[in-house]
């Protein structure tokens, strides 16, 4: 099966599932409080940093840094995201991503949410000098415990690309590229024991013009040692079915790292 369509089955699957559950769950489904730990109305942030570096027959370098913050209130939840990835070995740079975004989640009802997202992208090797993206649309909290978090979410957004250098995109030679896009998405967080969380995201964004699919699935799992410290592992691919001549379509990253939490 080609993987526009695993994409879109996935998508598919996932907001069926969810709102059989959700269903389910409406008539008696109360407003969760926060965890006891979790502060109203104040930021908690995550800061990650992954490093390699060999010498001899392979000789090769890397430096990865993540920044996770999230404030929750009463009314809802802002997040702020933002990663950077350099790595080069002895041909020149492999590897040079800025990426930033930001969203807020309104509740509208204890299940039902609006939500206002911004994003930034950079990625040269990939020919993006820049992709800004902006949007909104409604959410479901499908389930909201303690322990599980699952969200689905459909909206509309734009996205604006620049190119580093001109490019063949969309039958024709652009340096830049706009698009009015749906977005489809679904996100979880799992707490798996008292020391270890699991979370993950798929958006899937969908040209209107019918001109292309953009699609990110992005996993982490992470292990305290401390209350401040913790082991992680976070995995991420990007999907473009029109990236631009000689492109592929796919990109995956896998980074290991150590976080510090920091209240």
């Amino acid at each position: 099966m080609p993987l526009i369509q695993r994409f879109t089955v996935l998508a598919a699957l996932t907001l069926v599932s969810g709102a059989a559950v959700a269903q389910s769950l409406a008539p008696t489904a109360p407003v969760v409080p926060p965890p006891p730990n979790v502060k109203l109305d104040h930021w908690r942030w995550e800061l990650g940093l992954g490093a390699s570096v060999s010498s001899g027959n392979t000789k090769s370098s890397s430096a990865t840094f993540n920044a996770d913050g999230a404030r929750l209130s009463a009314h809802g939840k802002w997040t702020v995201n933002g990663r950077l990835l350099y790595a080069k070995d002895a041909q020149g740079t492999t590897a040079e991503q800025v990426a930033a975004d930001s969203r807020y989640d309104h509740n509208v009802t204890p299940l039902v949410f609006l939500f206002g997202q911004v994003g930034g992208l950079r990625d040269r090797p990939a020919n993006l000098d820049l992709r800004v993206t902006a949007g909104g649309g409604a959410g479901y909290h499908v389930i909201e415990t303690p322990e599980t978090i699952f969200d689905v979410t459909a909206g509309l957004g734009y996205a604006q690309d620049r190119y580093t250098k001109p490019t063949l995109v969309n039958d024709q030679v652009r340096t830049s590229l706009g698009r009015v896009e749906m977005l489809l998405g679904e996100n979880s967080s799992h707490r798996l024991t008292d020391n270890t969380t699991f979370k993950q995201q798929l958006s899937l964004s969908p040209a209107l013009d019918s001109s292309g699919l953009r699609a990110e699935w992005k996993a982490g799992l992470a292990v305290a040692m401390t209350a401040k410290l913790k082991l992680s592992v976070n995995a991420s691919m990007r999907y473009n079915s029109d990236p631009g001549t000689g492109l592929k379509k796919t990109d995956t990253l896998v980074v290991t790292g150590v976080q510090l939490t920091l209240d």
